[in-house]
């Protein structure tokens, strides 16, 4: 780098901008590097309303709602280096390109990763105790009632993680004090990292659905996750059996869980769902034994202001010549989520 400052074109405005880019972290980037701030008025999806000189920039900096990084939005940006995405995935705007001319990628999917573990953990204890049940029955003015009687405890259970993935590894943390056994299914974890993270490396799907009392998933979308949890590996899961979905909706067949569910065999708490926001008269919201959130497992407002400052902290490693810590490259997209 030269003694210049490099330019940083921030893609984030209004009341979004407030709850990721504190004081203290526009700061921090501000020793490294000049920021230029699109308008209020300007969508960060559409780069003809940026109305800001793009020849000079090195590193955009975004998060949810970015443009497509195509060939022709490149060519408009020479000199860019660097995209720090402050959000998880960058699947829908990261092309071939980004990667041919040599510009590099970053993300914040690490922050969202403990919130999500957080929720995960929230929903098992909640779907295991049949939380919602006894909520709904007491605003109803009973006492004491529920579906299905009394709940169950977390602490000895075994818990099976789909895909050893940033969220799967947050909730594995957040398990530790139960004293679960926990096996995970992942065709890319070698038996080496499940033996450091002390886990069982269940070899088939099938496997684990009849063995887990909680089974999580945590796969992304991909060809080969599509549907992986169908109608053979739910019948499969014991009677009482808890599925937690934080990851992807497409990784589980919709059809086969509305139909395990209302059979009441299982439970199930769900955050992600095929069409969102889900319909008003969606089946899944009839059903007693099903925990529902509207995709928020990863919001925080400490999550927010933590995207904020990861992001910074990269910039700054990438300014002065530093390994970035979040670095996505070219080879691990087909396996992100």
């Amino acid at each position: 780098m030269s003694d210049a400052k490099p330019t940083v074109l921030c893609l984030v405005n209004g009341v979004l901008r407030e709850q990721l880019f504190h004081p203290a972290t526009v700061a921090r980037i501000e020793t490294v590097a000049s920021i230029r701030w699109l308008s209020d008025d300007a969508s960060s999806r559409n780069p003809d309303t940026w109305r800001v000189e793009r020849k000079d920039v090195s590193v955009v900096l975004g998060t949810w709602g970015m443009p497509n990084f195509d060939n022709i939005l490149l060519d408009t940006l020479p000199g860019l280096r660097l995209i720090a995405h402050g959000a998880g995935t960058v699947k829908g705007f990261v092309t071939p390109e980004v990667f041919a001319r040599g510009i590099r990628v970053t993300h914040g999917a690490v922050v969202i990763a403990a919130a999500v573990g957080e929720w995960c953990l929230m929903a098992t204890l909640s779907g295991l105790r049949l939380a919602m049940s006894f909520h709904e029955s007491m605003r109803a003015g009973a006492w004491k009632s529920s579906h299905e009687g009394h709940g169950n405890e977390l602490a000895g259970k075994r818990v099976g993680l789909i895909a050893m993935s940033q969220t799967a590894r947050a909730f594995l943390r957040l398990l530790a004090p139960f004293g679960c056994e926990i096996g995970v299914y992942d065709p890319y974890l070698s038996d080496e990292a499940a033996s450091s993270l002390g886990v069982r490396k269940v070899a088939a799907i099938d496997d684990l659905c009849a063995w887990a009392d909680v089974l999580s998933n945590h796969v992304p979308t991909t060809p080969e996750t599509d549907r992986l949890v169908g109608a053979p590996q739910l019948a499969r899961l014991r009677s009482g059996a808890l599925l937690v979905n934080s990851a992807r909706a497409g990784a589980i067949d919709q059809d086969a869980l509305l139909a395990e569910l209302r059979s009441g065999r299982i439970r199930a708490a769900l955050d992600v769902y095929p069409r969102e926001p889900l319909a008003p008269d969606d089946p899944f919201r009839t059903l007693p034994n099903v925990f529902l959130t509207p995709h928020i497992a990863g919001a925080s407002w400490e999550a927010r202001s933590r995207m904020g400052e990861v992001m910074g902290d990269e910039i700054t490693r990438f300014v002065q010549g530093e390994p970035l810590h979040h670095e996505i490259l070219a080879e691990r997209l087909g396996t992100m989520a």
